[in-house]
């Protein structure tokens, strides 16, 4: 349990990819009082972390209803994870965890950007929630699944 746990706490935290949300945080949030953004901060986790869990529990069922294999996730994600870590090693950004120019003109226009673009998809992203899925249907037994729970929930 202890290995998949490691595995789970590294593989999210290369997805999620906390140092540079941070820094997009300080960024959006910066006419913000010290009470909002601590709320939007809350709300943003709050938020993401409903939805990986939403995904690592019904993520199985929701792409067989799309008619996608476990196998074809497993391939997606493995390219998905290799192209962050060679944006994390060349420190080139494609938009994978970082925010787009026209993601960055909207909001401006935002009164909250706790949802969007914070919770999603700069912290459950498309990597995190192929990853939790992942991770789910690797998982053998019950207690490896409430592993994986407690790593998103960490």
């Amino acid at each position: 349990m202890l290995e998949i746990a490691a595995i789970t706490l590294a593989t999210l935290f290369a997805t999620v990819s906390p140092i540079d949300i941070s820094a997009i945080f300080a960024a959006l949030t910066s006419e913000y009082s010290d009470k909002k953004r601590k709320k939007t901060a809350i709300r943003s986790v709050v938020v993401a972390t409903m939805v990986l869990l939403i995904f690592a529990i019904l993520g199985e069922a929701l792409l067989s209803v799309l008619g996608i294999s476990m196998a074809s996730l497993r391939t997606a994600g493995g390219i998905i994870l290799l192209l962050i870590g060679i944006e994390m090693v060349f420190a080139r950004t494609s938009g994978a965890s970082s925010t787009t120019e026209l993601e960055d003109e909207e909001t401006q226009e935002r009164q909250d950007v706790s949802v969007f673009p914070m919770a999603l998809p700069l912290i459950a992203g498309p990597g995190s929630m192929g990853a939790v899925m992942l991770m789910m249907a690797h998982a053998s037994d019950i207690y490896q699944q409430a592993t994986v729970v407690v790593c998103i929930l960490a």
